[in-house]
């Protein structure tokens, strides 16, 4: 056995595992395929090698190195199949095959000139055997067969040169590749084997000699079968930085072991060796770092004329974007012309949900040509695999891919829209967008280097696009609400909690004939009086006023209006200021004027024709008798029966002048702290005696915790009794009455008609319901009108009279009525809380 047995049969087991890898790796693709059979093709060679390196007879040793010849030509006409079957990928292996026939016929009579003595006469095998490789003694066809290899490496190193220049992208990566493999491999193994000549045995060589062809195919099969291939310049700048790195840390490892080992050999023969290594390994491991940083600036500068990403201005850039916060327009814009600066190319779309689908935000789409607008819905290729993998799509990555029906879809997609890249925009694990890129302008691929800025790119356009969006939305709703302030047909006005004024919109100006630049940021003391307390007394007490009427001065005389205010309060419940809603009710105290005069002249009216009907009644009895008086004044039952009925008409009419008079001029009530549950009981006790009669069952529910009110507890119980007996004379015998009492918030008041309400916070609700006929609708608005009567007796006086006495208290009365179901009345009165010493029982 030779001392290259044992390489080459480890070289020939890794060039087979990495031919199987590779093709495994996208047994389809047909590149793939034509690198498996490079690989079986350097196997041979190196087979032959290794038959040669063992034989111990000259016939085998012949044998070998014919066929190893026959291999070289054979692996020069694979490179060339494997050069067309990358930019031939559409056309059959027919096809290419014809376009190799020169190739094909001059391998196959290279191969026959290697079977003759014309080529190898014979092989000497150095003694002892398996000391050296054998010695072949070549015939006049060794020219031939120089001549030919020569060329054709030549034509192959000018095909692929040529094919570079025409070709970009993928294809030009992976041809430049196939090249640097060849180029690289043939210098970098010469000169390894001369530096390792300087200190290893040459007849160790030879166990070097078979890695070469590895070497040659791990970078062949990198261009091939790596998805995300480097581009070249790269590639060649981290190789001449870790060739100079190890050319330099190999020159200092010997330089200090010689100096160590000249130093120390006098001194300690027997160890002197062994310090030398030591000392220059610790010498080369504290050299390392620095000599890395140097070898890399050192390649940059030899690849001056390249362009490369500057990722950390790029990076800058970006942050500069996030920095200012802008629209969402403004923000795909810059970003679209960082990125398209930095990777150098012309087309950036950007695509952001819309609805079910996609959308184009960058470029805006031209106006009125919508198919200009780019739309990929969630079933699209593209869409279903980025949301789907979270990856980034390279059209010259597609390929390279072991194909599925769903990469075959995308790749024709792309193809379609001219795509190079395709990058989802990912915020919190969910797709929020598309970055469609055009090809590189240079004609570069997009590398792992552009491939991982992009992606830090795309993370950081996420953030800045919901930033954006925020931004966009904020501002929106800042319009909107301005719009919608400034269209308000009420009166709005703002203050700060440092009293100046924020707000003032266009109705507030018309009520209050100021205008909001000479308020707006000023102090709230220069608003009309009435509104600077109001707001003032908002700031001090934090209470809330609301429906409080103020009376504004203006050019054309008093403004009424209705005024509330609230206090608003930020996040952590600190107040931020007041707001003040101001309705102009002039109009409306106007109408309300003009509906009294009406009411007042309606219900002159009624009582002019309800007092002449009441009137002549005993009038034209007293004048019957009248009459007959002369006739029949002897008659003593006569006169009698008359004098008896001109005393009873005579009181009906003065009954009926004294409610007219109570009704016209109802006496001042003369106003008291008091207890209405007080009242309700003393009415109820005179009352007790008829309800039982009716067997009318009455139910108290006394809900009110508090009760006092300032009245007139005679006018009061005057109310009372008479909405109790209009209560039992609507019911039958067997009825039900429930009296209750309730507190309510003055939200509920409508205003008084006697005046405003702007003091009131609670009211006081009495009800009186019975299950009695109950009031017809169209009679609910008359039942306060004098005269107005459902009953076969009465005047009609009495509720009006009632509802008088309760507008006196500034207080009113509200119905509730339903046919055979009942009515109830419910007395609101305002509720004053007096202490406890002092409150009238």
């Amino acid at each position: 056995m030779s001392g290259a047995t044992v390489p080459t049969i480890g070289a020939i087991a890794l060039q087979l595992i990495l031919g199987l890898a590779v093709f495994q790796a996208n047994p389809k693709r047909r590149l793939n395929q034509c690198f498996l059979l490079l690989s079986l093709g350097v196997v041979g060679w190196l087979s032959s090698l290794h038959f040669a390196f063992t034989a111990t007879r000259p016939a085998v040793a012949e044998f070998a190195i014919r066929q190893a010849s026959v291999a070289g030509a054979v692996v020069l006409a694979i490179l060339n199949l494997l050069r067309l079957s990358l930019l031939q990928r559409e056309q059959s292996w027919s096809d290419i095959l014809r376009r190799l026939q020169v190739w094909v016929i001059g391998t196959v009579g290279i191969a026959a000139l290697c079977q003759t003595t014309f080529f190898l006469q014979a092989a000497t095998i150095p003694l002892p055997v398996g000391s050296a490789a054998p010695i072949p003694q070549y015939g006049p066809g060794i020219f031939v067969y120089t001549v030919f290899f020569i060329a054709a490496v030549v034509a192959l190193v000018i095909s692929t040169w040529r094919d570079l220049r025409r070709t970009s992208g993928g294809e030009h990566a992976e041809l430049a590749f196939i090249l640097i493999g060849g180029l690289s491999a043939l210098t970098l193994t010469l000169l390894f084997s001369f530096m390792i000549g300087l200190f290893v045995d040459p007849t160790r060589l030879l166990w070097f000699a078979p890695f070469r062809s590895i070497f040659f195919s791990l970078v062949v099969a990198y261009g091939i079968a790596t998805r995300k291939i480097m581009e070249v310049g790269l590639f060649f700048r981290r190789a001449i930085s870790y060739a100079l790195l190890t050319a330099y840390l190999l020159a200092l490892y010997g330089l200090v072991w010689w100096l160590v080992l000249v130093v120390f050999e006098s001194q300690v023969p027997a160890g002197a060796k062994s310090l030398a290594h030591v000392v220059a390994a610790i010498v080369v491991a504290f050299a390392m770092a620095p000599a890395r940083g140097i070898s890399q600036s050192l390649a940059d500068k030899l690849f001056l004329g390249t362009r490369r990403l500057d990722f950390r201005s790029t990076m800058n850039e970006a942050a500069a974007i996030l920095k200012s916060v802008t629209t969402l327009q403004d923000l795909l814009e810059r970003f679209a012309k960082t990125i398209a600066g930095a990777v150098a190319t012309d087309s950036v779309v950007v695509l952001l949900p819309d609805h079910s689908a996609f959308a184009q935000h960058y470029p805006l789409p031209i106006p009125g040509r919508a198919d200009r607008r780019l739309v990929l819905g969630r079933e699209d290729a593209i869409i279903r695999y980025l949301e789907a993998h979270q990856d980034t799509l390279v059209f010259d990555e597609l390929h390279r891919m072991r194909q599925t029906p769903e990469l075959e879809e995308v790749e024709k997609q792309m193809a379609s829209l001219k795509i190079g890249v395709a990058m989802g925009i990912f915020a919190r694990e969910h797709l929020a967008g598309v970055m469609l890129l055009g090809r590189r302008l240079s004609g570069r691929i997009y590398g792992s280097v552009e491939q991982n800025a992009l992606q830090v790119l795309c993370g950081q356009l996420a953030i800045a696009i919901d930033n954006a969006q925020l931004f966009t939305e904020v501002q929106n709703a800042k319009i909107y609400n301005e719009i919608l302030l400034q269209n308000l047909t009420t009166g709005v006005i703002a203050a700060g909690a440092d009293g100046r004024i924020t707000v003032f919109n266009n109705e507030a100006e018309q009520i209050t004939g100021s205008k909001s630049k000479d308020l707006l940021d000023h102090s709230i003391e220069d608003l009309p009086a009435s509104l600077c307390h109001l707001v003032q007394e908002t700031l001090e007490t934090k209470k809330r006023p609301e429906n409080r009427e103020l009376i504004l001065d203006s050019a054309e005389g008093g403004v009424v209006v209705r005024a509330s205010s609230s206090i608003f309060h930020g996040q952590q419940g600190e107040m931020l200021g007041v707001l003040v809603v101001l309705t102009d009710i002039t109009a409306l105290k106007r109408l309300e004027l003009q509906i009294r005069r009406s009411d007042r002249l309606a219900s002159l009216g009624t009582l002019s024709a309800g007092m002449a009907h009441e009137i002549k009644n005993p009038l034209v009895s007293i004048k019957t008798f009248a009459q007959l008086l002369p006739e029949r004044y002897q008659d003593s039952d006569f006169r009698e029966t008359f004098s008896n009925l001109i005393g009873h008409e005579i009181d009906r009419i003065d009954s009926l002048v004294n409610q007219l008079l109570r009704f016209a001029r109802p006496a001042k009530p003369l106003l008291k702290p008091m207890h209405v549950h007080s009242v309700l009981e003393k009415s109820l006790q005179l009352v007790g005696h008829r309800l039982y009669q009716k067997e009318i069952k009455l139910t108290r529910s006394w809900q009110a915790d508090v009760d006092t009110i300032r009245a007139d507890a005679d006018q009061l119980e005057q109310v009372f009794l008479n909405f109790f007996l209009n209560a039992m004379d609507a019911m039958k015998r067997g009825g039900e009455m429930e009296v209750s009492t309730e507190v309510r918030s003055a939200e509920e008041w409508v205003a008084a008609v006697t005046g405003t309400n702007g003091d009131i916070h609670e009211i006081l609700r009495i009800t009186i319901r019975d299950n009695g006929e109950g009031i017809r609708r169209e009679d609910i608005p008359h039942v306060f009108d004098p005269f107005f009567t459902t009953k076969d007796y009465g005047t009609g006086l009495g509720l009006s009279v009632v509802h008088g006495i309760v507008q006196e208290h500034a207080g009113q009365i509200e119905v509730e009525s339903e046919i055979s179901k009942g009515t109830a009345f419910h007395i609101l009165l305002p509720l004053v809380r007096f202490k406890e010493e002092i409150a009238a029982a």
